[in-house]
C-alpha cells in the first residue's frame, strides 16, 4: 500500500517533458526539398510532390513524404529535439548531408539535446540499424 501511494505521488511530482514545438511547414518543405535534391530525385518534374504527414500521436518527429505519381518514394522525418532526419517508413536511413548541419545544430541548441549516436537514433526510431545517406544515389 505504501509503495502504491509513493509511486502515485512520484507520478505527480515528476516534471512532464516540455512539448517540442513543431517545425513550420515551410521550413519542413525546404529541408525535404534540399535532401531530395541531394539524393538526386528529379523533384522539378511535375509528377513529384511533397505532402506533410499529420500523425494522430505525437512521436517527436515532423514528417513529410516525397511522392512520385502519388506513390510514396521517401519519407523525411525530423526529430524535433535533435534535428536528425531519418526515413524509417521506406527504409532505415539517416540523412547526413553537410548542408543540414546548421539546421540540426539550431534544433539541438533550442532543445538542449545531445547528439545521438547512430545506434541510439536507430533504437529511438525502431530500426535494427540505420544506413547513412550522404551522397547522390538516385539515377
Amino acid at each position: 500500500m505504501l509503495l502504491t501511494t509513493t509511486l502515485a505521488l512520484l507520478a505527480f511530482i515528476t516534471p512532464k517533458e516540455k512539448p517540442r514545438p513543431h517545425i513550420p511547414s515551410a521550413q519542413l518543405a525546404n529541408i525535404a526539398k534540399k535532401i531530395a535534391t541531394e539524393e538526386g530525385w528529379p523533384i522539378t518534374e511535375k509528377e513529384y510532390t511533397f505532402d506533410p504527414m499529420l500523425p494522430t500521436v505525437d512521436d517527436g518527429f515532423d514528417s513529410i513524404g516525397l511522392y512520385h505519381k502519388a506513390h510514396l518514394v521517401r519519407m523525411y522525418s525530423v526529430d524535433r529535439t535533435t534535428g536528425d532526419i531519418v526515413d524509417f517508413m521506406r527504409g532505415c536511413d539517416v540523412f547526413r548531408f553537410e548542408d543540414l548541419k546548421p539546421f540540426q545544430s539550431a534544433i539541438r541548441q533550442k532543445s538542449h539535446s545531445p547528439v545521438l549516436t547512430i545506434e541510439q537514433l536507430a533504437h529511438k526510431v525502431g530500426c535494427p540499424r540505420l544506413t547513412v545517406v550522404n551522397t547522390r544515389w538516385v539515377q
